[in-house]
């Protein structure tokens, strides 16, 4: 066993008391009449619960075509007496639970799309506990909880000081493009912002450097009897590919559990309309990810030259799409943003709400939810979880359905914390 010296151990101490102080929660706010009629009223509706979110997973939702999703949701919104509900041009919907005065404004943003085409089996499967369904996690869960969440303070009447917002987003798997833009132009600067759209588990307060390319290689194209020794598109591709994976890249990130970063993805390749032909345009998608900004910008210039360059090599057009960039140049410091109540509070109520027996929860740097654009903005923010889910952005995807119910115990918890101040 590796022992620590005195002075590492009552650094970790200061650091850990220093944490627990900047906490909003605490356990005596669950003891309140109206907390505990809260969050009792979630207890007694968990069938239901699981019910409509196993009918608000088989709602069609693929990222660029929520509107189905969207409009149940601001239906809801609607029952729920939100003030300011709005529907913009993408199809976000948010509305504003009005606060008393004198605390902050906190978003509460879960998004509606999912990565599934359309024609995907959305039938949900229930195995005792758990739920299987592609997207029964990835963001429905969260979106559900935090949708259970606004009714339970109501039915509490629970009133906060600050303003409560209801964010349901859309293109978050494009590229968290709804939460950017709402965040831009919806007229709302929040004091805090909470992504739900990760594990009960987790807590992130990070984000992740994403870049997103879509890499296009072009040729006249030919006949097959006539390409032998000619240009091709997808002789380009093929090449590309192979040269992307054999860039270096630094060693795997410790402490980071199942993700490995920095890490580079082909998701996505196509090109042609016949077999008997060189195509004339052939093209495949690059995910970049990267824990810190000058790792991302070495590899992002390494995987931009490499590209070009089979291009010369193989004496093709070349042309990129730049999917997503995102510039963290406002973001707080990493010790400010871990420091901070809104993280604080969050970790203490997810780890107050975890399942028995489960190991205690960490907050990690790294964050790839619309809270990387608040953070990006320089706001406090956090992704957070309602639910035990595995498999995300697969057919197999799954969850705990019991597990929902702490979940949306936690959100409620934070909600309040937060806005008591």
């Amino acid at each position: 066993m590796l022992m620590r010296k005195p002075f590492v151990t009552l650094l970790l101490l200061a650091t850990s008391r220093l944490c627990a102080q900047s906490s909003w929660f605490q356990p005596s706010l669950l003891e309140k009449p109206e907390m505990k009629k809260a969050l009792q009223s979630v207890d007694g509706r968990a069938a239901d619960i699981v019910e409509e979110w196993i009918r608000l997973v088989e709602i069609p939702a693929p990222s660029g075509k929520e509107q189905a999703r969207a409009k149940y949701i601001r239906a809801e919104m609607e029952k729920l007496g939100l003030s300011e509900i709005k529907s913009d041009d993408m199809f976000n919907v948010s509305g504003v639970r009005k606060g008393t005065g004198g605390g902050p404004t906190v978003v509460f943003a879960a998004h509606t799309d999912t990565v599934f085409p359309e024609g995907t089996d959305l039938k949900v499967k229930r195995e005792g506990d758990t739920l299987r369904a592609p997207g029964v996690g990835d963001d429905t869960s969260n979106l559900m909880a935090v949708l259970e969440m606004f009714r339970a303070l109501n039915r509490a009447g629970i009133k906060t000081k600050g303003d409560l917002i209801f964010l349901a987003s859309v293109q978050e798997e494009l590229g968290l493009l709804g939460a950017k833009h709402w965040l831009e132009t919806s007229g709302y600067k929040p004091d805090m912002f909470v992504a739900a759209d990760v594990s009960s588990a987790e807590v992130w307060y990070g984000a992740l450097r994403i870049n997103q390319f879509k890499f296009f290689y072009t040729s006249p194209g030919a006949h097959t009897m006539e390409s032998r020794g000619g240009p091709s598109p997808a002789k380009a591709v093929a090449k590309a590919i192979t040269a992307l994976y054999d860039i270096p890249l630094p060693p795997i990130a410790a402490g980071l559990e199942t993700f490995k970063l920095p890490v580079l993805n082909v998701g996505m390749l196509g090109g042609g309309t016949v077999v008997n032909a060189v195509p004339r345009e052939a093209w495949f998608t690059v995910d970049l990810r990267s824990l810190d900004s000058a790792t991302q910008d070495r590899l992002e210039s390494a995987v931009v030259s490499t590209a070009k360059g089979i291009a010369v090599q193989e004496g093709v057009g070349f042309r990129m799409e730049q999917k997503m960039g995102i510039d963290y140049s406002k973001a707080l410091p990493q010790k400010e943003r871990l420091n901070h109540p809104l993280v604080q509070t969050a970790l203490a109520t997810a780890n107050y709400f975890r399942k028995p027996g489960t190991p205690e929860i960490s907050a990690h740097d790294v964050g790839s939810t619309d809270a990387n654009i608040a953070v990006s903005m320089g706001i406090p923010a956090v992704a957070v979880g309602a639910t035990l889910e595995q498999m995300p952005h697969r057919l197999e995807e799954n969850t705990e359905a019991s597990s929902i119910v702490p979940g949306i115990k936690a959100l409620i918890a934070l909600a309040v914390a937060l806005t008591s101040h």
